[in-house]
């Protein structure tokens, strides 16, 4: 486009103003409006989408939408780590066996009123026997979060801490397991008072609790042991149990027995 002619285009229609093409969607009937602007050192035309291209953009939008949620949510999920019997885990499909009925109840309670909780960083401590439920129902409460969009994740004590000792795994390795329990907006720590007791396992504890416990992130814990049992004290040491007996932290019992056992 030579210089006259493109000074005669701005004087007959201005950059910037809409202005009517003189032609009708062959779809819906709309006039089609469109505007001049300068783009790459010359005029160009953009035409306003009519109504059914304006449904379309909006379709096309939420689609996009729900593609980038889905895939945010399987980011979620594949950091969360959570074990693949526990992965699709909700109150809905805990199986209430006799004993179990306060732990459900305290779960229910806790994910009403979840944002609350987690913004406050309260937690919960689940005890009870090997097999009774436990770790379904802290799944539960990670599942919920993950939905929510919240980042949260599963780590096992006695597995994560036997990782994180000298020579099991590479530094790197080391590294990201103990971000992931200090970095999680929830987090499960699992099986807590199974793993080999040592004055370094204790320091580690007390690091992800203490850690945990400043930034006012909530943490649920599984134990086979009793907060009222010495032997949970002298695994996880004096400071470690100091905060699990705090007021961040609701705990429950389970009377209920291993019902895997009894299936079998």
């Amino acid at each position: 486009m030579d210089e006259k002619t493109m000074e005669k285009l701005s004087s007959t229609v201005l950059p910037g103003k809409v202005y009517d093409t003189g032609r009708v969607c062959p779809k819906c009937g709309d006039r089609i409006y469109a505007f001049r602007m300068w783009a790459d050192g010359k005029i160009r035309e953009f035409e306003k989408p009519c109504s059914c291209r304006n449904e379309e953009i909006k379709a096309e939008d939420a689609s996009k939408k729900a593609r980038d949620r889905e895939e945010a949510r399987q980011r979620r999920l594949k950091w969360a780590e959570i074990p693949g019997m526990f992965s699709t885990a909700t109150l809905k499909g805990y199986r209430r066996v006799p004993g179990a009925e306060k732990a459900f109840e305290a779960v229910k309670k806790y994910l009403l009123n979840r944002k609350e909780n987690f913004l406050a960083g309260r937690g919960l401590i689940l005890m009870g026997a090997v097999g009774c439920g436990k770790t379904h129902l802290g799944c539960a409460v990670l599942n919920c979060a993950l939905e929510d969009g919240y980042r949260a994740a599963y780590w096992n004590v006695p597995q994560q801490l036997e990782m994180m000792m000298y020579g099991h795994a590479d530094e790197a390795e080391q590294v990201r397991i103990l971000d992931k329990a200090l970095l999680a907006d929830v987090l499960l720590l699992d099986d807590l008072g199974a793993e080999k007791a040592s004055a370094w396992t204790q320091k580690e504890l007390v690091v992800i609790l203490d850690e945990r416990y400043r930034e006012n992130k909530p943490t649920i814990i599984t134990s086979n042991l009793m907060l009222t049992d010495g032997e949970l004290r002298t695994t996880c040491g004096d400071r470690a149990y100091s905060r699990l007996c705090s007021d961040h932290y609701q705990a429950v019992a389970l009377t209920a027995v291993d019902y895997r056992r009894k299936r079998e």
